[in-house]
């Protein structure tokens, strides 16, 4: 799921629900600590939505960004089952963005308006759950995601000044051990 924060707020943002995917290296060379980083494609956005004032609006904006996480992987637990907390930074760059309006008689700032910042970063943090089979590993991770870039320039005479993207997800993994 992912919204985005417009300053000045002219509407109500609603959350999207978007796809993932990617590929995940993981070193653990301590017990207990080690580093992960991911190479993934990700679709963020945002909806819009007044129906509640007796309107038939609606707007819709996909993003679609490469990213790249580094994260600090911290894990306890047993042989079989840990449980573990992933932070760090990330950087992105948008590959495409699309949008859709309903009801073109209204018309707010962000519409077709494309990004001028295609170069994002942020921080990310997660937990989850893994459980080991073998040599492989299934995992389940909740994550949070804060752009810390806008997507529109924020310098002064900007119309906004701040434009970030926010993301929840929820991701199933499987890993193979090399070793």
């Amino acid at each position: 799921m992912s919204t985005v924060t417009l300053v000045p707020k002219l509407v109500d943002k609603l959350f999207t629900y978007n796809n993932d995917a990617g590929l995940m290296i993981r070193y653990v060379s301590e017990d207990h600590f080690g580093i992960q980083t991911e190479v993934n494609y990700s679709q963020s956005g945002w909806k819009e939505d007044l129906e509640g004032f007796g309107l038939n609006y609606s707007y819709a904006r996909q993003l679609n960004f490469v990213e790249v996480p580094f994260l600090l992987h911290a894990y306890a637990g047993s042989e079989h089952f840990k449980y573990f907390l992933n932070v760090g930074p990330k950087v992105a760059y948008l590959l495409s963005e699309s949008e859709e309006l309903v009801d073109n008689s209204i018309s707010f700032e962000q519409h077709g308006k494309l990004v001028e910042n295609p170069f994002q970063y942020g921080i990310v943090g997660g937990a989850g759950l893994e459980l080991q089979l073998g040599r492989t590993v299934l995992g389940l991770e909740g994550r949070y995601c804060y752009q810390l870039s806008n997507i529109f320039n924020d310098a002064i005479g900007e119309y906004f000044n701040t434009s970030s993207i926010q993301t929840i997800s929820l991701n199933v993994f499987f890993l193979f051990q090399v070793k």
